[in-house]
C-alpha cells in the first residue's frame, strides 16, 4: 500500500470520527439520553430523555413520552463570512476566514453551512467554526482530499 493511500485512508477515518463525535453528544448521566442539534424541528420518533436544539432558531426540544416537545427559544447569534477558497487544498489542508458577531465567546457551539447550500462533505471537504476570541468566529474549510473549493461564503451560528 502507497503512502498516498495510507494518508488518504487517516484522512477518511479521522474525518468520520469528527463527523460522528459532532453530530450526537451523549449525556454521560444518563446513557439512554442524547443531545443532538440541526436545522430545523426535530421529526418522527424519539428516545425519552433527549434533546435537540434548532440551529437556524435556537429553539430547544425535549423528548418525552417518545414524542418531541418545543421547551425554549434562544437568541442564535449570526453572521456571514466573507469569501472562502478558491484556492488548491492538499488532503489535510484548511483554507480559513473569520466573522465577527457580537456576543459570541469561545467555547460556544458553532453551526456552518455553505451560503448557497453546498453539501460541502459531498466534494471531499469539511467545514467547521470556532469562536477564537470575543466576538471573532473561525471558518475553517479543510480538504480531505485533494481539491480546489469553490470561493464562497459561510453562513454561522453560534449557540449562547
Amino acid at each position: 500500500m502507497t503512502k498516498t493511500k495510507i494518508v488518504l485512508i487517516i484522512a477518511v477515518v479521522l474525518f468520520l470520527t469528527f463527523a460522528v463525535s459532532e453530530t450526537i453528544l451523549m449525556r454521560a448521566q444518563n446513557s439512554s439520553s442524547s443531545a443532538s442539534n440541526g436545522s430545523g424541528a426535530p421529526t418522527g420518533a424519539c428516545i425519552s430523555g433527549s434533546s435537540y436544539i434548532d440551529s437556524s432558531t435556537g429553539n430547544g426540544w425535549a423528548c418525552t413520552g417518545s414524542a418531541w416537545q418545543k421547551t425554549s427559544s434562544l437568541s442564535v447569534l449570526v453572521g456571514t463570512t466573507g469569501s472562502i477558497g478558491g484556492s488548491l487544498l492538499t488532503a489535510g489542508l484548511c483554507s480559513t476566514g473569520t466573522v465577527s458577531i457580537t456576543g459570541a465567546t469561545p467555547g460556544m457551539p458553532v453551526v456552518v453551512s455553505a451560503s448557497d447550500g453546498t453539501n460541502i462533505p459531498v466534494l471531499g471537504a469539511d467545514i467547521s467554526g470556532t469562536v477564537t476570541s470575543s466576538g471573532t468566529v473561525t471558518v475553517s474549510v479543510c480538504a480531505i482530499v485533494s481539491l480546489t473549493p469553490t470561493s464562497k461564503t459561510y453562513n454561522v451560528r453560534v449557540i449562547p
